[in-house]
C-alpha cells in the first residue's frame, strides 16, 4: 500500500482540478466558437492535468499482479489490433474520407500508419490518465472509506441525523426502516492471480454506463445542432476518461463485503451504491428513443451511424483499458488498504 503516493495525490488533485477549470475557462473565453468548441476547450484541460497527475502514480504505482513483459505485451498488441480494425473500417466503409485524405496525398500506407499513430498516442494518453483518475479514486476512498463506514454505524434515521450521515444514508441507498447496529466486512475470497472476473464485469459496467451517459451527449437533437461529429465523439471520449469514478467506488465495496446488521435483514452497501448509480440510466431504451428522434429530424444517419459505432469501438477500448490498469495495479492493494484501515478503526 503506497501511502506516500495517496498523501501526494490527496494534496495535489485540488490543484489540478482548479488549474483545469481555470485553463479551460480561459481558452473558453479567448477563442470564438460554438457550443461543441467551447465545451471540448474546457475538457481538454482536465484530460491534460490528470495525465500529469498519473506520470507521477505510473512512475511510484504498486507492482503489477501480471508481468512486466506479459503487461507490455497486452499494451502494446491491444492498440494493434484496434488500429488494423479501424483503418479496415475507415478504407472500406467510408470512403468519402480516403477522398479528402487524396487531397492531401494521403495513399492507403499514410491512413494505416496516420491510424497507428493516432491510437498508440491515445494510448499513451490512456495510461497516464487512467493512473491520474484511478490513483485519486484510490487515494480519497482508502482515506475516508474508514470514517464513513463508521459514522453510518451513528445514523439514526430521523431528524438528529448530522448532513454527513444524512449524505451517506442517500450514497448508498439505506431505507429508513433499517435499524443500524454496526457495519461488518465481509471480504470476497480471491486468490492471488489476476481477478480476472472482476476485470470483465467493471470493463461492462464502465462501457454500458458510458454508452448511457455519452449517447445523450452524441444522439441529442439539441446537441447535434451545436456540435460537430468530430467534437461530438471528442467530448464524449472525454467523458468516458472520467466514468471509472463513479464504477470503482462500488466495486470496492462489494469486494469488501462492507454490510449493515441490524434486527431484520443484513444490507450490502454495494447494492445501494449501484441501484442509486443505475437508477434512471436505461441504456437501450434511451439510445433507441434518441436515435428515432434523430432519424424523424433528418440528420445523416448514415454518417452518424458509422461515426457512432466508430465512438462505441473506442469506449470499449477504454472501458477494457481502465478496468485493466486498475485490476492490475490497484485492486488489490487498495482492498487490503481499506479493510485494514477500517479494522483499525474498530479497534480504536
Amino acid at each position: 500500500m503506497n501511502v506516500h503516493r495517496d498523501k501526494v495525490v490527496t494534496k495535489a488533485v485540488p490543484y489540478v482540478v482548479a488549474i483545469s477549470a481555470v485553463s479551460g475557462l480561459i481558452l473558453s473565453l479567448i477563442a470564438v466558437g460554438d457550443l461543441g468548441g467551447l465545451l471540448l476547450r474546457f475538457c481538454v484541460p482536465f484530460v491534460a492535468g490528470f495525465a500529469i497527475l498519473g506520470i507521477y502514480t505510473f512512475i511510484y504505482r504498486d507492482e503489477g499482479l501480471l508481468t512486466a513483459r506479459m503487461t507490455a505485451a497486452i499494451l502494446l498488441v491491444a492498440p494493434f489490433i484496434v488500429s488494423v480494425a479501424l483503418a479496415a473500417f475507415t478504407y472500406y466503409k467510408m470512403p468519402e474520407i480516403m477522398d479528402i485524405l487524396s487531397r492531401f496525398m494521403m495513399t492507403k500506407t499514410n491512413l494505416v500508419i496516420m491510424v497507428f499513430f493516432s491510437v498508440y498516442a491515445l494510448n499513451a494518453l490512456m495510461l497516464f490518465t487512467s493512473h491520474g483518475v484511478i490513483s485519486t479514486v484510490v487515494a480519497y476512498f482508502r482515506k475516508y472509506t474508514a470514517k464513513i463506514y463508521l459514522s453510518i454505524e451513528r445514523i439514526s434515521n430521523d431528524r438528529n441525523d448530522s448532513l454527513k450521515n444524512k449524505i451517506s444514508r442517500w450514497v448508498y441507498d439505506i431505507p429508513e426502516i433499517i435499524d443500524v447496529q454496526c457495519i461488518e466486512m465481509e471480504p470476497v475470497q480471491q486468490n492471488d492471480g489476476f481477478p480476472l472476473r472482476m476485470f470483465a464485469s467493471m470493463a461492462f459496467s464502465i462501457f454500458i454506463l458510458g454508452l448511457t451517459i455519452s449517447s445523450y451527449v452524441f444522439l441529442n437533437p439539441i446537441f447535434a445542432s451545436t456540435f460537430t461529429l468530430d467534437e461530438a465523439v471528442i467530448v464524449t471520449v472525454i467523458i468516458t476518461f472520467f466514468v471509472p469514478v463513479l464504477i470503482i467506488p462500488w466495486f470496492i465495496t462489494k469486494d469488501t463485503g462492507a454490510r449493515i446488521k441490524s434486527q431484520a435483514k443484513d444490507y450490502y452497501l454495494w447494492k445501494g451504491m449501484r441501484k442509486r448509480l443505475y437508477e434512471g440510466f436505461f441504456a437501450f431504451m434511451m439510445f433507441l428513443s434518441m436515435f428515432a428522434i434523430y432519424v424523424f429530424l433528418g440528420y445523416d444517419v448514415e454518417r452518424t451511424y458509422f461515426t457512432y459505432a466508430g465512438y462505441v469501438s473506442i469506449t470499449a477500448f477504454l472501458s477494457t483499458f481502465y478496468a485493466f490498469v486498475y485490476a492490475n495495479y490497484y485492486h488489490k492493494q487498495f482492498r487490503k488498504g481499506i479493510i485494514d484501515s477500517f479494522n483499525d478503526a474498530k479497534r480504536q
